[in-house]
């Protein structure tokens, strides 16, 4: 693949898009169309080479990574990385910086009640630049993680009768306040996740843009996450789908979606 080869497949998948401009809250999540729930990631899951390459692309465009201590501790490996082979990682790398304006690596948030995670997780050590969002506990048992992430104690849900939107809520001002972050990509869990897509609660920012893999093949139940709850709240927050495109992996036909708030681009 080349850089040419690169534009064609991001334009095969959403068209004309003014990338620079499309800021904001941006999600990627898989589901299972027949089950009506989220793909749980791993070697029971269908694969599809344009499922990573969706997230690798939306890890190009985010200035920042949101996370959870859950999946760092779940995933001892993990690495966000734009994708696994090193020429495509590198065209992204180049794509991000001449299309997105961004030189620096994706800054990392971890969000983590317990501070339970390993401090030399190699996600840490990539991000360079970060924070984790713990408790007054979660603080005292990591101390300062190496490199250039701080700790901070936050306002969790639980502590001071706060709830988890407020909690997030908290975390993305500090974040952004920080950072000065106009893209953020959330790669959280569905309980974390969610919380973006309340249309009834005014604490928590709305999600700007969805990113959404369809699996339309038989999934077996180890590969299957829990109910994929978001959905229902899909045409509350987006007027339509951008763009559309059936895709022919060798696990089976996927559709691939971009959703983008009314008033964003």
């Amino acid at each position: 693949m080349d850089a040419r080869n690169l534009e064609e497949r991001i334009h095969s998948l959403y068209g004309e898009v003014d990338w620079a401009s499309a800021v904001g809250l941006l999600h990627v999540t898989a589901f299972a169309e027949r089950m009506d729930a989220v793909l749980a990631m791993g070697p029971a899951a269908p694969a599809s080479a344009t499922d990573r390459f969706v997230l690798g692309l939306a890890r190009a465009r985010a200035n920042l990574i949101l996370t959870t201590g859950a999946i760092l501790r779940s995933e001892p490996t993990l690495r966000h990385r734009f994708a696994e082979d090193e020429e495509t990682d590198e065209l992204l790398r180049i794509w991000r910086r001449n299309v997105c304006g961004l030189e620096n690596p994706p800054a990392l948030l971890v969000f983590s009640r317990s501070g339970d995670f390993p401090a030399d997780h190699p996600a840490l050590r990539d991000a360079g630049a970060g924070m984790v969002w713990t408790s007054k506990e979660g603080c005292e048992r990591l101390g300062l993680v190496a490199g250039r992430l701080s700790v901070e104690e936050g306002i969790l849900a639980g502590s001071a009768d706060a709830s988890l939107a407020e909690s997030v809520a908290a975390l993305l001002r500090a974040a952004r306040s920080r950072f000065e972050a106009a893209t953020i990509l959330i790669e959280a869990g569905p309980t974390l996740s969610r919380e973006f897509y309340r249309t009834s609660s005014g604490e928590c920012p709305r999600i700007d843009e969805l990113l959404l893999s369809r699996f339309e093949g038989d999934v077996v139940g180890e590969a299957l996450g829990p109910q994929f709850e978001m959905r229902s709240a899909i045409p509350k927050l987006f007027a339509r789908v951008r763009t559309s495109v059936r895709v022919e992996e060798s696990s089976g036909s996927w559709i691939f979606e971009r959703y983008r708030n009314a008033s964003s681009r």
